[in-house]
Order: structure tokens, then sequence, then C-alpha cells
């Protein structure tokens, strides 16, 4: 139900058509010179794929790299799809965090009313954590996932006590707001209020919204 259709190295425009597992190791992470400031370095191009049929979905993996400053650059996997029950995201998310052990990482499903009220460019709305060498926490999602850098600052025995779901990942700990993800489109106002009740047993500042 989520096999590509169509891969690129640009998630923005497509004109390959997906042949295979195979067919694809020519293309993950194909080497890329990039020029900057009267220097060069080299990348690992982005890998991009989009499904248009349902259930549509498009997603791309940047790799990590070194900047022009010599610093390791983090890379991401962004993945954006139509929502459905028939789906299992929970634990494709779960199996993403093991694949690509993230610093930070989230999966909520939108529902209209609460995109009624993000602007079309923010940051929550897009998956965005605005920066890969200090990512920051716009809002909390119906599951996220704390690395090593963010673990510290989290009392987990405070979340369990309050009931929410908190399992121990790698280096890192997967929580969630509720037991299942049908929960926000089923009864989005319950949702609200336990994501409220999460937030204030995290540190003042940890979540950039203005709640």
């Amino acid at each position: 139900m989520l096999l590509p259709e169509q891969i690129s190295h640009n998630p923005d425009k497509f004109t390959e058509s997906y042949a295979g597992k195979m067919a694809m190791e020519e293309c993950w992470a194909a080497p890329c010179t990039l020029r900057f400031d009267g220097g060069m370095f080299e990348v690992a191009e982005e890998f991009a794929w989009r499904r248009k049929k349902a259930i549509k979905s498009t997603g791309y993996v940047s790799h990590t790299k070194r900047n022009i400053r010599g610093q390791i650059v983090p890379g991401g996997v962004s993945f954006t799809s139509a929502y459905s029950q028939n789906v299992d995201f929970h634990m494709l998310f779960k199996q993403w965090c093991h694949i690509f052990p993230p610093q930070i990482a989230m999966l909520h499903p939108f529902v209209p009313l609460e995109l009624a009220s993000l602007g079309r460019y923010d940051s929550f709305r897009l998956g965005s954590f605005n920066a890969s060498l200090r990512p920051d926490i716009p809002e909390a999602a119906w599951a996220m996932f704390y690395g090593p850098d963010f673990c510290p600052r989290i009392d987990v025995e405070r979340l369990l006590a309050a009931g929410f779901f908190v399992e121990q990942m790698g280096e890192g700990i997967l929580v969630r707001v509720t037991e299942r993800i049908e929960d926000v489109e089923n009864n989005f106002p319950m949702f609200l209020r336990r994501r409220a009740e999460l937030k204030c047993l995290f540190p003042v500042g940890f979540f950039l919204d203005k709640e």
C-alpha cells in the first residue's frame, strides 16, 4: 500500500519510475560535488520517492554529511502520507527509528481542525525541527522519539505515573500521548487535553509552542 511508484534525487521533481529494490541501489547515496563560497565538498545526493495512487505518499532521505565548516550534519528521513487505518504507522515509525536512530523524530496524524489553526509553513505542520545541528521541538506530536541528547531532560517516571506510554529504544525513548494513533481522529478534544497534560511534565521551554 506504500510501495513507491516514482523515485528521484529531487523530492520536488520526479521523472523515473520505481523498478524494484535492486534497481534503487544505483540511486542510493549517489556522490555529488557541491561548490560553496569558492570551495567544494562531496555529499551524497538525496533519495526521494512518491506514490500517486492510494495510499498517496511522498518521502525523502537526506544523508549525513560534513558541511563547508567541517561540521557533521545529521541526515534525516521525511515521510508524508494520506492517513489510513489499514497501515500500521506506529510500527512503521518504530522500525524506521531502529534503522535510522534519530536525535529527534515525530509521528502525527493531522486532522482538519488542527490544520486550520496552523500556518501553511508552520514547523510542526511541516514536520520540521528547524535545524539539523541544534534542532528545536515546535510541538508534541502523537508519538515522539527522543535521542540521547534530549533524554536527560525527560522524567520518564513522571510520564509513566501520569498514564503516558513510554518505550526504551536503543539510546532513546519513544513517547506516545495516547495508546492508539487513531485516538487523534476519533477523539481530538481528548487528545488535546492529554497532550497539554503531557507537556506540563516537561521542562519549561522544551517545546516552542506558546501554550
